[in-house]
């Protein structure tokens, strides 16, 4: 396997960013957030290499720079601001099938829109549920955006990947341009499918 080698960032006072890349080809591998503390982004990270069956190609003697491009490219989606990877940008090893399917029709999603778990089952064959838990195990939220995938009933729901859940996901699609209700849903405007 590719080696693999980690960079931890400080997005704000109260956010650090945990990110895996392959070593040479700088792949995404996966990406984790903490409101709390780096060593707790890093830990999810660590965790989230185990899940994909990566942990043991990981590479400690070398960090990736603060000022790594893929990072600073994270903490702007992070933010709700840039564009989406491409899965060229994305190591898909160890990905499932159904996980690539999903995550090639969720990068059509443009930013400002959702989709519903439904609605991407349809696209893809799956069910609903089958969406959701690839959505709540994505190694890259942001690069492949989960955060756009609510209920289809407007509700939220929660954002894979980070400790922050609900309030963080209504905060990245907010800064993205998607329309809320008052009662916090989101307008079905908004719903691509």
């Amino acid at each position: 396997m590719t080696p693999i080698n980690i960079g931890i960032m400080q997005i704000k006072p109260d956010r650090w960013l945990a990110f895996a890349v392959e070593k040479g080809t700088d792949n995404l591998v996966a990406c984790t957030s903490s409101p709390i503390a780096a060593q707790n982004a890093e830990t999810s990270l660590k965790n989230a290499l185990r899940r994909l069956k990566r942990f043991d190609d990981y590479d400690e003697s070398y960090r990736l720079p603060q000022s790594s491009e893929i990072g600073q490219r994270l903490g702007q989606l992070m933010q709700g601001k840039g564009q989406p990877f491409d899965l060229k940008g994305i190591s898909q090893t160890n990905w499932s099938p159904a996980r690539l399917n999903i995550s090639k029709q969720l990068l059509q999603v443009p930013k400002g829109k959702v989709i519903s778990y439904g609605g991407l089952a349809r696209l893809t064959n799956s069910s609903p549920r089958g969406v959701g838990s690839v959505m709540r195990s994505n190694p890259v939220p942001w690069a492949v955006p989960c955060h756009r995938v609510i209920h289809s009933d407007g509700r939220l729901g929660k954002l894979g990947g980070t400790i922050s859940g609900t309030k963080e996901k209504a905060r990245i699609l907010q800064a993205e341009g998607v329309l809320f209700n008052k009662d916090g849903t989101v307008s079905q405007k908004v719903l691509v499918c």
